[in-house]
């Protein structure tokens, strides 16, 4: 694939590089190319023509150093967000991170049912549906 069709298929966006006409990002794809997916594989996945998928594997060939110090930003970024919303979850519903799963899931059960039952009651005992 020459530069000029690359050019063509990838467009700067406050985004990041993106595939013309879509919202999927470079970084988008580079998850898929750092886990060592195939062109094919990504094509399915990310319902993408061959001639895309070349596009951005050539974009990050020219453009690697920026594009991997970006990539690297996403993923610290995520990784923060991730924790932060754990930490919020862990302030909420601590028995979620403290109970086995087994246990875990009976208590959700056990919940559920009771709310049902005050729903039942608030309802006169007819179906809440």
């Amino acid at each position: 694939m020459n530069t000029a069709m690359t050019e063509a298929l990838i467009v700067e966006t406050p985004r990041g590089p993106s595939l013309a006409g879509t919202r999927i990002t470079v970084y988008s794809v580079m998850d898929y190319i750092k886990a060592g997916r195939s062109k094919r594989y990504i094509e399915q996945i990310m319902l993408l023509t061959p001639e895309q998928v070349d596009a951005v594997f050539e974009y990050v060939e020219q453009h690697r150093e920026a594009v991997e110090a970006e990539y690297e930003k996403i993923l610290r970024r995520e990784a923060e967000a991730r924790a932060e919303s754990e930490r919020i979850m862990r302030e909420r519903a601590p028995y979620m991170f403290e109970l086995p799963p087994e246990e875990l899931r009976q208590f959700l059960i056990r919940k559920l049912e009771a709310k049902k039952k005050a729903a039942q009651t608030q309802n006169g005992n007819h179906d809440p549906a």
